[in-house]
């Protein structure tokens, strides 16, 4: 640990305020098995996977129990460690360490912040289990020996106080946000079902716009003349809008660029990867000039007869996700669409007055979805700010606030 400790706090190790629970499972089939995400941490992994992705023989899993922590031991990082909120008990693959804080000595919020700010900075970092792939790994003997200022147990729940409630206005927003998404499918759904009813024709994609593959990245290339370009990947094209918080640079030879470009109204698709990214389509704005797309991602220019809007709407509708879903090549938890499979993508195809009616519809749910999205991002960065700021004390709570805390202090809440 480097820094002074804050006034009224203490340095503690991790191993001074939790210890390793290794409990493994008697063969009962009533204690649910969970996985753990990067964002929502702990879910019952039937429910979140739609199937089975654990092994059937569960009789090596550990138990962890409401309010002990669980990491994964190997590639320990800020999306890898939770603790139990939402279950009494469930099992966790053997690949995971649980342990449980003291709860006179630390707040499980304030414990689990504490543990991914450590992650976050690095501090794991320089752990690997000298495996084959020397992939980083850390127990909890090592785990144990980090140390951190700790502030006294009044304090750390005004802090996991103030930190929930900026927690519970961006929990607020993304309801928001999805049940925009949501109303906005549902209305287009029963729009594009009476579509149907009137007996418009269904034609294919390929009729109706060309497909354009995009640019592979290669280290080992030679450039005669090269130019260095913002480049849209499978990450920057959501489900719906296009996420412009972070562009990488490619570099391409100059005569590239007018075959790779992208142009306002193109709509992009992306070839694969997780099941929720597949066959993503959204429009693009011109936002950035110029710009071009990596090899995964497709874009779409559309003719006359097709609005882009429209088209869009049209992947992202059930019939559209169902279709690329069932003509996609799958892995385990991956699949992904070549550009047969797009060009052969079946477009309802209503009069231009039709689709631009749709489009109109669908644009002012999405207008106030991008506000809320904004109105997140920065909710988000201040919830970082402030959790930085008041985890190391550089930023101490009014004493009027920690004082509500000091009649639990000791006891488990």
């Amino acid at each position: 640990m480097s820094g002074e400790v804050p006034d009224g706090w203490r340095e503690v190790r991790i191993g001074q305020i939790a210890r390793e629970v290794s409990i493994r499972n008697d063969g009962s089939n009533d204690i649910p098995v969970l996985s753990m995400t990067k964002h929502r941490g702990f879910v019952r992994s039937n429910e979140y996977f739609s199937k089975s992705v654990h092994s059937e023989n569960t009789g090596r899993y550990k138990i962890v129990k409401r309010g002990q922590f669980a990491y994964a031991t190997i590639h320990l990082d800020e999306g890898s460690i939770d603790y139990l909120k939402n279950e009494d008990m469930g099992l966790i693959s053997p690949m995971y360490t649980v342990f449980e804080t003291n709860p006179e000595e630390i707040d499980s919020a304030i414990a689990l912040q504490k543990f991914k700010r450590f992650a976050l900075s690095g501090r794991f970092s320089p752990y690997s289990n000298g495996g084959v792939n020397r992939r980083k790994s850390i127990i909890f003997r090592d785990l144990s020996a980090f140390k951190f200022a700790l502030p006294p147990l009044a304090e750390q729940r005004a802090i996991a106080e103030v930190l929930s409630a900026v927690e519970e206005a961006i929990a607020k927003t993304k309801a928001l946000v999805d049940a925009l998404i949501a109303t906005k499918n549902e209305i287009l759904e029963d729009r594009l079902r009476i579509s149907t009813q009137a007996g418009w024709k269904i034609c294919r994609l390929r009729d109706v716009a060309t497909i354009r593959t995009g640019i592979s990245k290669s280290k080992d290339r030679q450039f005669k003349d090269p130019l260095s370009v913002p480049y849209l990947r499978v990450a920057n094209v959501q489900d719906g809008y296009i996420d412009l918080e972070e562009i990488k640079m490619i570099t391409i030879e100059q005569d590239q660029l007018g075959r790779y470009s992208l142009q306002k109204g193109d709509v992009l698709f992306n070839e694969g990867g997780d099941f929720d990214k597949l066959g993503r389509g959204c429009v693009w704005s011109g936002q950035i000039s110029p710009c071009v797309h990596q090899n995964h991602v497709f874009a779409v220019r559309c003719k006359p007869k097709l609005n882009p809007e429209f088209l869009a709407l049209l992947a992202a509708s059930r019939k559209g996700k169902a279709y690329f879903r069932l003509s996609s090549k799958q892995t385990t938890n991956l699949a992904s669409i070549n550009t047969s499979d797009l060009r052969s993508f079946p477009v309802l195809l209503p009069p231009m007055d039709e689709q631009l009616k749709i489009a109109a519809i669908a644009k002012t749910f999405d207008q106030r979805a991008t506000a809320e999205r904004a109105s997140l991002a920065l909710l988000v960065e201040m919830r970082t700010a402030l959790s930085q700021e008041l985890l190391s004390g550089r930023l101490r709570l009014p004493d009027s606030i920690i004082a509500r805390h000091r009649g639990t202090a000791g006891k488990v809440v």
